[in-house]
């Protein structure tokens, strides 16, 4: 009967590792490795960072459903271990990470969405994160937060935050403070629409300051920061886009100018060409057809050719791989069996070799994968 038990046993330890095998994944000539991870259910949002700066990238991984934050530790060698979880307030729908009080450790800012404020946990450089008193900060968004980042937009050495909202049509801005707190109420800047998900940010005019990019309905609003030490910004509009998701800025073509990838509801995926003056050029757009449901890009340099690169995650449960060129582009499309509603998506070089490693998290289960790089 024991040795009975002992074949059941190992023949259930042979079907989960059938179950969770995933096929290893080549793009451009480079094999990725796969290995699982459980971060936690729920439209995961993940980040990358080094919060203990040993000069390993390390992965936050938050769980919408949960209400927690699953912390990850790098080994330098793609390697990822689990360290700890962290509340991280209701419905986390998103995260980003920076110095918010200027102690040299990281910290991390939780959009919780159906709420009315955001979550804000100071990192301890050790992997620990705690709120300040100053958690969870009540900002005025309508009707709810969806996504946040932060970057200085000011010019006063101190990072700012800046989250979409919706039924204002635009994006509000709120001045980041000595503490490592955020001024509130902050300042609307109008975007001209709807920016659900997936705004941007990034130089697209080369003036040394953060300009915005918002996926409004039917069209795509271009914000250029204008101001100095007093924010303002000037709206311009891409028109017709069939109901884009999500946008991202990458720097695709070796030109030196930010380029812009659009995800849609729809069937398409489009990267435009940059000027490098605030307008793009849509005369040679690249339009890639793709089952409906783009959820998030990331970017990063997968093939390790210097230029970027961007990973869509798409409902259907394709992954499109669009990688930059000089003279084209280039695509390359798979699926996870393990990750049948891909949404979280990240692009970090996790094993040192200078290419980026793909992590994507299941937006309907616990599933996550990360896939490495197989260095020679």
């Amino acid at each position: 009967m024991i040795q009975h038990k002992h074949v059941v046993y190992s023949l259930l330890l042979l079907i989960n590792s059938f179950i969770f095998q995933a096929k290893a994944v080549e793009i451009d000539h480079i094999t990725f490795k796969p290995t699982p991870l459980n971060v936690g259910a729920g439209q995961s949002a993940i980040t990358v960072l080094d919060f203990n700066s040993d000069g390993a990238m390390d992965v936050i991984c938050s769980s919408y459903t949960a209400n927690t934050a699953v912390i990850f530790q790098g080994n330098g060698r793609g390697g990822l271990a689990k360290v700890g979880s962290v509340p991280v307030g209701e419905n986390p729908a998103d995260m980003a990470v920076a110095d918010l009080n200027k102690d040299g450790n990281v910290d991390l800012v939780v959009a919780n969405h159906e709420t009315a404020y955001v979550t804000l946990l100071l990192g301890d450089g050790k992997g620990s994160f705690k709120p300040p008193p100053q958690s969870p900060l009540k900002i005025e968004v309508n009707p709810h937060i969806h996504m946040v980042k932060l970057a200085d937009l000011d010019g006063d050495n101190r990072v700012d935050l800046i989250v979409d909202s919706r039924d204002d049509h635009g994006l509000r801005y709120f001045k980041g403070l000595a503490n490592g707190s955020f001024k509130t109420p902050g300042q609307l800047i109008n975007a001209g629409g709807d920016p659900y998900r997936g705004f941007a940010i990034g130089d697209i005019n080369s003036d040394g300051r953060i300009d915005l990019v918002t996926p409004n309905p039917g069209e795509i609003g271009i914000v250029t920061h204008t101001g100095s030490n007093t924010p303002s910004f000037t709206l311009k509009k891409l028109a017709p886009y069939a109901s884009p998701f999500v946008v991202e800025l990458a720097e695709m073509n070796g030109d030196g100018k930010l380029d812009m990838l659009v995800g849609s509801n729809g069937s398409s995926v489009t990267v435009i060409p940059g000027n490098g003056d605030g307008t793009f050029h849509e005369a040679s757009k690249t339009a890639i057809t793709t089952p409906p449901g783009a959820k998030q890009i990331a970017v990063g340099d997968i093939n390790g050719d210097g230029l970027e690169d961007a990973l869509v995650a798409n409902w259907s449960g394709e992954l499109l791989a669009v990688l930059g060129n000089k003279t084209r582009v280039e695509t390359i499309r798979f699926q996870d069996a393990n990750i049948p509603n891909p949404w979280g998506v990240a692009l970090a070089d996790l094993n040192g070799d200078g290419k980026s490693d793909l992590i994507i998290a299941d937006g309907g289960s616990k599933a996550a994968v990360v896939y490495v790089s197989q260095t020679e």
